[in-house]
């Protein structure tokens, strides 16, 4: 199964047309969140029915810079991740939106919020033979959730919810330096960076999980 794997779109439907050309066929488009620029469910809608033109699979969960009317949106148009599971082919996906406390101003959720969220969307999904964790934020202290100020900015309940139910891939965004791919014990692990830039990831799920970082040519 091929995963298009798009996060920190801020706004841009330009640039997730122009992602969506430059993948070509997947199977499921997963949406990481930072959907929108602190926009309105109207316009999170409009990148969800963009996405859907290209590849009927999406599912997606909010970032820190949507907000829950956003969320309730993504719930409303069917394609929510946010502590629900879908299984898809045999492949179990399940989310988290938002991001831990930092500002106070943004769409935030407290480490006991997400730990609830990952495991709710979890138990809805234990008869898949593979899990696939889209979060806004990366798990804590890795290098995909390091700041250029060095400081790490993930959550901890994430980290602890991959050492424990060991996902087969977990996909985040969020920290738009920190863009890679890194394995925690047994779970890959991708910042997809800034799609609002043209980046994006693809990941193939089989036998052997295998993640691409890839960038639209400017």
């Amino acid at each position: 199964m091929k995963l298009l794997c798009v996060t920190d779109l801020h706004g841009d439907l330009r640039s997730l047309r122009r992602i969506l050309e430059h993948a070509g066929s997947v199977e499921v488009v997963l949406l990481g969140g930072d959907l929108t620029n602190f926009g309105t469910p109207n316009q999170a809608e409009g990148l969800i029915r963009l996405a859907r033109q290209h590849c009927p699979a999406v599912m997606a969960v909010a970032g820190n810079c949507d907000s829950p009317f956003i969320d309730e949106r993504l719930s409303e148009l069917g394609v929510s991740l946010f502590g629900r599971g879908v299984i898809h082919d045999g492949v179990g996906f399940h989310g988290v939106s938002a991001m831990p406390p930092w500002l106070g101003s943004m769409y935030e959720l407290t480490e006991p919020q997400i730990q609830s969220a990952l495991e709710h969307g979890a138990a809805q999904v234990e008869q898949a033979t593979q899990q696939v964790v889209v979060s806004h934020v990366p798990p804590r202290q890795c290098s995909l959730d390091r700041t250029r100020k060095g400081v790490h900015v993930g959550s901890s309940a994430l980290r602890a919810f991959i050492v424990r139910r060991k996902p087969t891939l977990v996909v985040c965004g969020h920290i738009h330096e920190a863009r890679g791919v890194q394995t925690l014990g047994d779970t890959l692990v991708v910042n997809c960076g800034t799609a609002y830039e043209g980046c994006y990831a693809t990941a193939t799920l089989g036998d052997k999980t295998t993640v691409e970082l890839c960038d639209v040519p400017t």
